[in-house]
Parts: structure tokens; C-alpha cells; sequence
């Protein structure tokens, strides 16, 4: 046992006897007085203090990640109940009151169980899946009655206390009234969070203790992770593998940190530093970049595996490479003008909770509102201001009359939430959509033939054009629905036979006809590993076969960039700004342990040529799969863009989808983010402001993204092709890591959620102050403040 595990067991059983000696006696008073809750603090209050002081240690666990327990929920548990501990010894007359008898023994009761179930998981040889039954149920249980129990003792407690004069008297002018009151409000939206997080955390733990019986394990197919060498294909290994080989891609200095990155232990919670290490490393030289983005992509070309339909098994380049069929091509015609297209964004504000729906018909930035609001943002530091140019160039383009006739763009993942498939049709390109086999879910309540039937009727309504595999001739298909169904491609399993149409399709065009190729594909966990793998093999394919293919790429907010040096120094200029001054973020940063509020400047990496600033906004919680998938992306781009393929690939903003404020934790951020300069932009706004660059890079041979211009840029390292026309939302500009700001969000979305409560309890404050001046100028005899 380590000295941390040691310290953890003593400090829990500890704790235990606190609190096991605390109800101890608060039920002998309960058994003397016939079950008299006014008596209980009395009786049992002194073992209940020492042990409810020493909680306070579990926030600093939780900072130094002694535990997993996440630092806000920590928090706010412990920061109520000492708030209500103080006010019950500042405030005597309310320690004979039934409330504070019942929340004693609420606490107890809860506290008791609670920590023998922490001792018992340390000390059982599986951890927390070799606790004792009872314990276990105890402790994930009793909440259900003793939360809303001990939440009650706690209200009424600091409500009584309020009309004491020992609280009045506590700070000056009546302070710590405000303060309690201030405190209660905050109970409305913080019961609920407590309270459901409990809920979350029993069916998590039942479900891991007795987890449904495993479904037979299906012949392994297509895109796989290596084997482990313990009978398993475990991602983590995997991960850490793939990025210590592209750390020896870096040369000299590369090795050691390849060798450090291996002998890594915990890569699930420190794989963000090996990323760090991955990208100074490769600023540090053009020929760094290029090759740690080779190295990496070669090491899972080599090593990742495939397994055809007939069984055959291998690695995935070499397997794949063997593949000979193909697909059927299909094709929709769009019925609309190609004339008197303009390009519009659809905006009416930021994504906030009180503004979650998507802009009203009505809201359209189009022409100068679009350029005026480009400006704006770039003023505001949501955007980059060669982003705005290249959103008023886009502007401009198609307010000359001009359209998308003519221009190919290969989606994979057509049907992405992000991706750009309407607005491409909308100003008449043609897109040749990849995406799931439309037979998948037959016979059931979501056939997947929905998702093609969605974009077949996009396209038959805007003016461009829509090609797809299909399994058969089109002409074959007896209708529309048996089309849909015959339409789309397995990309993890069949990556071979969407290469070589691709290769195909690229023949029947024009030699000079623009085709750009994207991936908009996302999969929770190692599927997104595997498709990022199967897009890119797609892409290199038509990039070999037409060597004027554009590549694209949607580049996530969360990931280690390089930045502007403008950008820099307006994070730099932001820190300590706001309540900075007061000294409050400072506090709230120690308070952490330093893991919230952390400052966003890095320092730069400096080569004999050049200054290069980065901006950390990796975010762990994501996991290393997610890191994973995108930094395979950026590899392709550099590799690309080295090659001479123009490569749109830009940082978009922080965007309020589905999937992203489905999560409550996410959402309540997501209110609060917005006093640290950022714009949360909702997903019809994203989607339409990114198409718009991809437009303009595929469009205007002056773009940044064109390897022709990259002198006039400044990119002579391929990883500084991405800090040009960063949509990122204000993450760049922030004082602050978006990593460390989650808390402090969620904390400001709920005070302004009080706010209006606080602002009607202090306007009735002052009334009935004033009513209690008015009767005593004219003699009259105010209540006392008891009453």
C-alpha cells in the first residue's frame, strides 16, 4: 500500500468514528428524551464538528487527485453543509430547534456508511467491486430518504436563523443575513444537482457491480486496434504506441520523450502531456512536423488491423490496399435556379439556456449585415480577423452572381450534425456524400433509410447535385424508398471498395473540375479512431489519383493549436481582468489547488526563425481516443498541404449541439462561458460560418490554406496552417484554459440564474426597511426582529 492509499485509509476510518460516535449519541439522546429532535445538537454536536471540519480535506483530495471525485460536486456538498454549520453555532437560539436535530442525524446517517465504504474499497483487493453488500447498498441508498432529509434540516436551520440577533450582530450592517439568505437561494438550483448526481452515481455503480450478462463476442470485421498481448485490443496501449511513434518522428529530441510517453502509467488522465510535448517538439522545426505526422501516421497504418468480409486479416494498408470492389453510383438532381443566390447565415445571438432554440426563419445575416457581424465578432476576439475577411469574401463572391456549378465536394460523413452538406447545395455545388448503409435498422423503428431520404430531398430542393454508392444500379431500384435503402457505404468495414469509387467517380470528371474532399465523421470512444483511419485512407487515395483534390477538415476548439501572436496577447492582456481586480478569480484559482482559472498564455516555442505561440484547450475529460482521432487529422493536413493540396482546415467555435447539451454539466458551462468572452454559437450559425471558409478556401486561389501562398502567410511550419482563420469562439483570446473554466462557468450561470430572486428579496429588504424607519419617525413601535 503506497503512503497515499495509506494516508486515505486513516483518514477514512477516521472519519468514520467521527461520525459513527456523533450518531451514537444522537440516538442515546433520542432513546433519553423519547425521540426529542430539539435536544440531538446538544447531545452530539462536538464529535459531529471535528468530523464535519475535517471534509473539508476531501475538496483538497479532490484537487490533488487523491480521488476521482470531480471537484465541483466536492465542492458545493461540502461548502453547504459548513455553510450551515456555521450559521447553526453563530446562531444559538436555532440549535434547540428541530431542524438542526434532523439534519444532524441526516448527516450521520449518510456520513457513516459513506465512509465505511470508502475503507472497505481501499482495503479489498478489487476495490470498489469487493465492498461488502451491505455497505454498498447502504451507500448508495440511503440518499433517497437522507438527502432531502438532511437538505430540509439544513433550510429551515439557516431560515430560522436569520431572525436571530446573534446573526443580525455576526457582521456588520447585517451581512450574514444577506449572506445566508444569498445561501438559500442557491439551494433551489443546487438540491436538484446534488441530488440527481447521486441518482447518476448508484446506476453507474449497480451497473458496474452487476453488469448484464455479455453478449457473444461477433466474428471480429474491418477496422481494429491492435492486439494488446493480453487477448484484448485495448485503446489505450494502442494510443500511447501511436504518439510515442510519432514523438521519434521529431529526431534526436523526440526519442526521450517517446521513451517517457511509453513508460507512461495513467495515459486515460496524463495523456494531454504527451500531446504538449508532441507539438512544441514538432514547432521546433518544419521538418519536426512532418515527420512526427508521419511517423504517427505510418506507425497506425502499419499496426492498426483489418479483417475483410471473407476473413482475410492483416495490417490495414496492406489488407486494404488488396481490396478490388466497388460501388454503384447514384445520383439526385436539384430542381432549383442556379440564379440569384446569396450566401446567409442564420444568427439571432449566442446559444445560452434562455436562448437554446435555433434562429427564427427571419434571422439571416446576408451581404453587408453578414460582413458587419464578421467585423464584430473579430472585434469582440470570437473570431480571428482573417476569418472575417474570408467570411466577407464569401459574401462577396456570391453576391456577384456567381454559384458553386462546377465544384465536387466529397463528403465523408454527409450527414454530420456539423458538416456543410445543405449550404454546398444551397449555392449549387455538386456533393458526393458518403455516409451509412441506408439498410442498416430495416424493419424497425429508425431505419437509417431516413438519414438518405433526408439528403435526396435536400438535393432535389436547392440547385446543385448529389452522387452516393449505392449497392445496385439505380435503374434497378422500383422506387424511392428501395433507392434510399440501396444507397450508402460501411466506411470501418468497407474502406477499400469507397476508396476505389471514389478513384472511379474522379475519372468520369473534367481534368480541371475543383474537387475537395472533407471528413465530417464522429463516433463516440475508439470508433472515432477507427473512422478517422478509414476517412484518411479515402482521402490519400483521391489525393494520389487527382493531385489537385483540396482537403478539409473541421478542427475542434478542444485541442492544442498554434495560435496568432495577437491572439496571445489578448489572453495575456484578459488575465486578471474582471473580478480579477477584486482578487476573486485569483482565490477561486487557489482554492482549486491551482486546477481551476489556469492561466491560457503558453509560452511560445522559439526557433532561430521564428516565434511560434501556442493555445492549450485540450480538454482530458474528452479522453485520448477523441485527442487521437483529431491529431490523425491534423497529420494529414500537414502531410497534405507539404504535398501541394490546398487544405481548409480551420478551428471552429464551441457549438451548442444535441449531443453536447444533452449533458446538463455541459450546458451549465456553456451559460456561464460568456463572461470569459465567449460566444457559444448554436449549430445553424457554425455549420453555415464554416462552409463559408471551406467555400472560400476552395474558391479563392489568394487563401492562406493554398501551400502556393504560404510565404505571403508566414507558414513555414505546416502546424502554423492552423492558426489562420480560427473560428474558435473566444478560447484563443481567454484569459483563461477552457479546460479550468468549467466550474467557474457553471458557478456564474446559477448566480445569474439567483440574480432575479436576489435582486426581489433585497427590493423587498429595503421596503420593509423603510416602513421600519417611517413608524419609528412617527413614534410607532417596530416588531422586533424575532417576529
Amino acid at each position: 500500500m503506497g503512503a497515499a492509499n495509506a494516508y486515505l485509509v486513516a483518514y477514512n476510518l477516521a472519519c468514520m468514528v467521527g461520525w459513527a460516535y456523533a450518531l451514537f449519541l444522537a440516538f442515546d439522546c433520542l432513546l433519553a428524551t423519547q425521540g426529542d429532535l430539539t435536544k440531538v445538537w446538544a447531545a452530539a454536536y462536538r464529535p459531529m464538528q471535528a468530523a464535519q471540519w475535517a471534509m473539508c480535506l476531501e475538496v483538497v483530495h479532490a484537487v490533488l487527485g487523491l480521488v476521482r471525485s470531480p471537484f465541483l460536486t466536492v465542492f458545493l456538498q461540502v461548502l453547504s453543509r459548513i455553510m450551515a454549520l456555521l450559521v447553526a453555532t453563530t446562531a444559538p437560539p436555532v440549535q434547540a430547534s428541530w431542524p438542526c436535530g434532523l439534519m444532524l442525524i441526516s448527516w450521520a446517517l449518510v456520513e457513516v456508511p459513506r465512509y465505511a465504504f470508502y475503507l472497505n474499497a481501499l482495503l479489498a483487493p478489487k476495490g470498489t467491486e469487493g465492498t461488502l453488500y451491505p455497505v454498498f447498498w447502504l451507500r448508495y441508498s440511503l440518499f433517497a430518504i437522507l438527502y432531502p432529509t438532511g437538505i430540509t434540516g439544513e433550510v429551515l436551520t439557516m431560515y430560522k436563523a436569520r431572525s436571530t440577533a446573534e446573526l443580525a450582530a455576526a457582521l456588520p450592517n447585517g451581512l450574514a443575513v444577506t449572506l445566508v439568505s444569498l445561501a438559500l437561494l442557491m439551494y433551489l438550483p443546487g438540491s436538484p444537482f446534488m441530488y440527481m448526481n447521486m441518482v447518476k452515481n448508484r446506476k453507474s455503480a449497480f451497473k458496474k457491480r452487476y453488469p448484464p450478462p455479455e453478449k457473444p463476442k461477433a466474428p471480429e470485421r474491418g477496422t481494429l486496434f491492435p492486439a494488446d498481448g493480453k487477448g484484448g485490443r485495448s485503446t489505450s496501449v494502442a494510443g500511447k504506441a501511436v504518439i510515442a511513434a510519432a514523438l521519434k518522428g521529431a529526431g534526436e529530441a523526440g526519442a526521450a520523450a517517446s521513451d517517457k510517453c511509453m513508460r507512461e502509467k495513467n495515459w486515460r488522465f496524463n495523456y494531454h502531456k504527451h500531446y504538449m510535448t508532441l507539438v512544441r517538439l514538432g514547432c521546433s522545426s518544419p521538418a519536426a512536423a512532418l515527420g512526427t505526422a508521419k511517423a504517427g501516421l505510418d506507425w497506425v497504418y502499419s499496426n492498426f488491423e483489418f479483417v475483410t468480409a471473407d476473413g482475410k486479416k492483416g495490417p490495414f494498408k496492406q489488407v486494404v490496399d488488396g481490396v478490388k470492389g466497388s460501388f454503384k453510383t447514384g445520383m439526385v438532381a436539384g430542381t432549383k435556379a442556379k440564379s440569384k443566390l446569396s450566401y446567409k447565415v442564420p444568427y439571432n445571438g449566442g446559444w445560452h439556456p434562455t436562448s437554446p432554440k435555433p434562429p427564427p426563419p427571419g434571422a439571416v445575416l446576408e451581404g453587408a449585415s453578414l460582413k458587419s457581424q464578421a467585423t464584430k465578432w473579430a472585434d469582440k476576439g470570437v473570431v480571428e480577423p482573417d476569418a472575417a475577411q474570408a467570411l466577407a469574401w464569401t459574401a462577396d463572391y456570391f453576391d456577384s452572381g456567381k454559384t458553386l456549378e462546377g465544384v465536387y465536394f466529397v463528403m465523408v460523413g454527409a450527414g454530420s450534425a456539423m458538416g456543410p452538406f445543405p449550404k454546398l447545395l444551397e449555392l449549387g455545388a455538386t456533393v458526393v456524400a458518403i455516409d451509412i448503409p441506408g439498410s442498416w435498422g430495416k424493419g424497425g423503428p429508425r431505419p437509417t433509410k431516413g438519414l438518405w431520404k433526408r439528403l435526396c430531398d435536400t438535393a432535389r430542393a436547392s440547385p446543385g447535385n448529389l452522387v452516393f454508392p449505392m449497392s445496385k444500379d439505380q435503374s434497378a431500384c422500383a422506387d424511392d424508398d428501395e433507392m434510399y435503402e440501396a444507397s450508402g457505404c460501411d466506411l470501418m468495414n468497407q474502406p477499400g471498395e469507397i476508396a476505389n469509387w471514389l478513384v472511379d467517380w474522379q475519372k468520369t470528371l473534367p481534368s480541371g473540375a475543383q474537387v475537395v474532399i472533407g471528413n465530417y465523421t464522429y463516433l463516440d470512444g475508439d470508433l472515432h479512431v477507427k473512422l478517422a483511419l478509414c476517412a484518411d485512407y479515402c482521402i490519400q487515395r483521391l489525393c494520389a489519383a487527382r493531385p489537385s483534390t483540396a482537403v478539409a477538415f473541421l478542427c475542434t476548439p478542444t485541442d492544442i493549436h498554434v495560435c496568432t501572436d495577437a491572439a496571445n496577447a489578448a489572453a495575456r492582456k484578459a488575465y486578471g481582468a474582471g473580478l480579477g481586480s477584486l482578487g476573486m478569480e485569483m482565490l477561486f484559482h487557489l482554492l482549486s489547488g491551482g486546477k481551476c482559472l489556469v492561466k491560457n498564455a503558453l509560452s511560445p516555442v522559439k526557433t532561430d526563425k521564428k516565434v511560434i505561440q501556442l493555445v492549450d484547450g485540450l480538454s482530458v475529460a474528452q479522453g485520448p481516443n477523441y485527442a487521437l482521432a483529431k491529431r490523425m487529422q491534423h497529420w494529414r493536413a500537414c502531410l497534405a498541404f507539404e504535398g501541394g493540396h490546398t487544405v481548409s482546415s480551420m478551428v471552429a467555435p464551441s457549438t451548442a449541439t444535441l449531443s453536447v447539451i444533452h449533458n446538463r454539466s455541459f450546458a451549465w458551462a456553456y451559460g456561464g462561458m460568456p463572461y470569459f468572452g465567449y460566444e457559444i454559437f448554436k449549430q445553424e450559425t457554425t455549420n453555415a460560418v464554416m462552409a463559408a471558409l471551406l467555400m472560400h478556401d476552395a474558391l479563392n486561389p489568394k487563401s492562406s490554406k493554398n501551400p502556393k501562398n504560404r510565404n505571403e502567410h508566414g507558414i513555414d511550419n505546416t502546424l502554423e496552417l492552423f492558426r489562420t482563420q480560427a473560428v474558435h469562439g473566444g478560447l484563443w483570446r481567454c484569459a483563461y484554459k477552457v479546460d479550468s473554466i468549467g466550474e467557474a462557468s457553471a458557478l456564474i450561470y446559477f448566480a445569474g440564474l439567483a440574480a432575479p430572486a436576489v435582486a426581489a428579496a433585497s427590493a423587498i429588504g429595503v421596503a420593509l426597511a423603510g416602513a421600519y424607519s417611517l413608524i419609528a419617525d412617527k413614534g410607532g413601535k417596530a416588531p422586533p426582529a424575532s417576529e
